[in-house]
C-alpha cells in the first residue's frame, strides 16, 4: 500500500518497493527490484531528477541574495561545477575535509537538513577512523566555517546608536560574535554600558560560508508565520508552525522547506507528463516514482517520445520553479536530464547486469534480459526529430497540407 503523503513533508511511503536497494554484489537480495519486468510490446522509459533537492536549495539561495542564477558560491558550483574536473560541491567537499566523494555528499546533504557539528565529526570519524578526536573536531569546524559559515547579527537602533557614540563606523552588513564583542570592550572603555542582547536583532543570520545565503533563505522560509513551499505554495503542518513551537525542531522544519518543494516538483512533472501524453497520443501511463525518480509503462513504438515528453516536463518545471522564485530565464546546464532510460526491468541505470549474491548468473545469462539504452537530449532529438506528434501522423498532415 502505498501512502502518497506519508511524511511531514509530503513524501510517498511504501514498504517495499520504495524502499528496496540498488543491486550490489555483495547484497542478498539487491536485485529485487531488477525482477520486475514489463510486459510484452512495453518499456520502462524514467530518468532521475540530476541533483534535485541540491538544485533547489542553490536556486533558493540565489533568490535571497541577488535574484541571478549563480550568483553565491553554492549556486554557481551547483551549475557549472562538474565532477570530472573536481569542480562540483562535492568534491570541494571533499577536498576540504580530507575524505572520499562519496562520503563528502553523504556530509553535504546532511547538512544541507540542517546537521549540526556533533553529526558531522560523527561521520568523519566513521569514515576515517585514525584520526584523533581533535584533529576530527577541527576538521569539521573548518568544514563549517567553509560551508554553512559562522552566526551574525545585525545590530539594532541601540546597538547603532552606541556605535555612533563611541566613534566606531555603523555596519550595514552582519557582524560575527567576535566583532560585537569587540564593539562592546570598546563601549565599556569609554563608560557606555550595554550587553549582548541590547544591541543585536534576532534571530542570528549565517555569514562568511558558501552557502550561507541558502541556510538564511530556508531558515526565512520555516521561520513564517505560516510556512509555505515558494512554488506551489503547500503548507507545513500546523504542528510545526511557530505559533505552536517557537524556534524548536529548526532542523525538521529547514529540511522540510527543500524536501517538501522536492515533492512541488514531482507533483508538477506528474501533471505536465499526464498532459503531453495526452495531448500527443503518446500510449504509456505512470508507474512509480521513487523520490527523485519516475518510472512510465510506455509501449515500445512511443519509447522515443515518451523520453522527449520527459525532457520537456524537466524543462518545464525547472522554468516554472525559476519564474515563482523572481528568475526571468533558465541555465542551459539544468534544463534537461543527463539522460532518460529506455528499459525491460526496474534497475538503478540499464546497462547493470544485477549481478548479486543471490543473482550470480546476473539478467543477461539468467534472464535474457539485454541492457536497455540511456538517451541524453541531443540523442532524442535526433531520433524524435524534435516532435511529440507520430511520424505517420505528421506525414498525413503535411500530404493534407500539400493537397490543399
Amino acid at each position: 500500500m502505498v501512502v502518497s503523503a506519508g511524511t511531514i513533508t509530503r513524501r510517498a511511503v511504501e514498504r517495499t518497493w520504495m524502499t528496496a536497494s540498488n543491486a550490489y554484489a555483495d547484497r542478498i537480495g539487491s536485485e529485487l527490484k531488477a525482477m520486475v519486468e514489463a510486459p510484452p510490446g512495453y518499456k520502462f522509459v524514467g530518468a532521475d531528477v540530476d541533483s534535485q533537492e541540491l538544485w533547489i536549495a542553490s536556486l533558493l539561495g540565489d533568490a535571497y541574495f541577488t535574484g541571478e542564477h549563480g550568483a553565491t558560491a553554492l549556486g554557481w558550483m551547483t551549475l557549472q561545477g562538474k565532477k570530472s574536473d573536481g569542480t562540483d560541491m562535492h568534491s570541494h567537499t571533499a577536498r576540504s575535509a580530507g575524505i572520499s566523494r562519496d562520503h563528502a555528499k553523504v556530509i553535504n546533504y546532511g547538512r544541507i537538513y540542517g546537521a549540526g557539528l556533533r553529526f558531522i565529526q560523527r561521520l568523519l570519524k566513521q569514515y576515517n577512523p585514525k584520526l584523533s578526536d581533535q584533529e576530527t573536531k577541527r576538521k569539521a569546524e573548518h568544514l563549517f566555517a567553509v560551508t554553512k559559515g559562522e552566526k551574525g547579527w545585525y545590530l539594532n537602533e541601540v546597538g547603532e546608536q552606541l556605535a555612533l557614540d563611541i566613534g566606531h563606523p555603523v555596519p550595514e552588513e552582519p557582524l560575527p560574535r567576535r566583532k560585537i564583542t569587540k564593539l562592546l570592550w570598546q563601549a565599556r572603555e569609554s563608560n557606555y554600558g550595554a550587553s549582548f542582547s541590547e544591541i543585536v536583532e534576532t534571530p542570528p543570520v549565517w555569514i562568511g560560508g558558501s552557502e550561507s545565503h541558502m541556510f538564511n533563505c530556508l531558515e526565512a522560509i520555516a521561520r513564517c508565520e505560516e510556512p509555505k513551499t515558494p512554488v506551489l505554495g503547500a503548507r507545513m503542518t500546523r504542528a510545526l508552525e511557530p505559533y505552536w513551537v517557537d524556534n524548536q525542531f529548526m532542523t525538521s522544519r529547514v529540511n522540510w522547506v527543500v524536501q517538501s518543494s522536492a515533492v512541488d516538483y514531482l507533483h508538477i512533472m506528474l501533471v505536465c507528463m499526464r498532459w503531453l501524453f495526452t495531448k500527443y497520443g503518446i500510449s504509456g501511463r505512470f508507474c512509480i516514482s521513487i523520490h527523485d525518480e519516475v518510472r512510465y509503462l510506455v509501449a515500445e513504438g512511443d519509447c522515443h517520445r515518451a523520453a522527449l515528453a520527459l525532457q520537456i516536463t524537466n524543462l518545464l518545471t525547472r522554468a516554472y520553479f525559476a519564474s515563482r522564485l523572481g528568475f526571468k530565464d533558465l541555465p542551459q546546464s539544468v534544463a534537461f536530464f543527463s539522460g532518460v532510460d529506455i528499459d525491460q526491468v526496474l534497475r538503478k541505470e540499464p546497462h547493470m547486469d544485477c549481478v548479486t549474491p543471490s543473482n550470480p548468473q546476473g539478467l543477461m545469462k539468467g534472464y535474457s534480459i539485454k541492457p536497455g539504452l540511456t538517451l541524453d537530449i541531443h540523442e532524442i532529438i535526433k531520433s524524435t526529430n524534435g516532435k511529440l506528434t507520430k511520424a505517420d501522423a505528421g506525414c498525413c498532415e503535411e500530404a493534407a497540407e500539400s493537397e490543399d
